[in-house]
């Protein structure tokens, strides 16, 4: 028998126990009565009364689950105090279980969306966007998306952007609460396309340089590369991604307060800031040189 080649009984082992895992995730979901005890029981042992409470099913159901659950050895029960514990196993199959809904459940709320954003991009798992929300769908107003970024740019005390699409509602914005007295404490970044679009328009050439005059700071910076999509941090607590919609000319623009996409949003902006330049260097390297007199 050749050293690579498998015994025909480990062959054999390896499919069974792929079909026994298989039907032991099916098993699980096929009764959200299971799923919720291993919630339960995933936060601490509770009382057969607790899980009743909890679960608001039948005296006669809970038992069957119990005794399901038990037979699986996800959970224990205490004989001391006639508790129900999950066990390491059951807890690590509760856990990885959930992600996996979670992950569904970000597909199944708003495919189009997904497929549009680079996910391959992101450093977080998609299971992370479960309680985003797409927000202003209005398909009246295909800049509805950005005006709700613009909005939250206008309220913010501190904005870290990359910005990949450009828009001027979120510069406009900046600007008006400049106007006011209560601007953010802003830093944002153009990738390439984006940073052609602001040193070619006067008006915004005008506007931006207005903004870091009354700062006195930088707050627009451009990169020598090319960004997926507009990341937005507002706040440290709020991410906005935004994607171009190619079909109606707006923007895809999900909303997240999700820890772990904070924190990515917080880490990539800094890294691309310190890969970037001030707009202003950037124009100044761009201008052309007049004729020698």
């Amino acid at each position: 028998m050749s050293e690579h080649q498998l015994p025909a009984t480990t062959t054999r082992e390896s499919g069974g126990s792929t079909a026994e895992a298989i039907e032991g995730a099916a098993f699980l979901a096929r009764s959200q009565h299971r799923v919720r005890v291993l919630g339960l029981l995933a936060d601490g042992p509770h009382t057969r009364e607790e899980l009743l409470t909890g679960t608001d099913v039948t005296r006669v159901t809970l038992s069957r689950t119990l005794g399901d659950l038990a037979d699986r050895r996800w959970i224990d029960r205490c004989h001391d105090d006639g508790r129900y514990a999950i066990t390491d196993t059951g807890a690590a199959v509760y856990d990885d279980f959930r992600r996996l809904l979670e992950t569904i459940t970000v597909g199944q709320r708003y495919p189009d969306v997904i497929d549009a954003l680079p996910t391959d991009w992101f450093d977080f798992e998609l299971r992370c966007l479960a309680d985003s929300d797409v927000v202003a769908t209005d398909g009246a107003d295909p800049l509805a998306g950005m005006r709700v970024v613009a909005n939250a740019v206008g309220r913010a005390t501190t904005v870290r952007a990359i910005v990949s699409s450009f828009t001027t509602l979120p510069m406009y914005a900046h600007a008006e609460s400049l106007h006011a007295g209560d601007a953010p404490d802003a830093t944002v970044v153009f990738d390439r396309g984006a940073t052609d679009v602001s040193l070619e328009n006067p008006d915004l050439v005008d506007r931006w340089q207005m903004i870091e005059a009354a700062t006195e700071r930088p707050v627009y910076y451009s990169a020598d590369q090319r960004f997926p999509c507009n990341v937005d941090l507002i706040d440290d607590e709020t991410v906005f991604l935004s994607v171009s919609n190619g079909a109606t000319g707006g923007f895809h623009v999900v909303r997240s307060t999700h820890p772990a996409v904070v924190d990515w949003a917080r880490e990539l902006v800094a890294e691309k800031r310190a890969e970037s330049i001030p707009l202003a260097r950037r124009q100044s390297e761009t201008e052309p040189v007049g004729p020698h007199t």
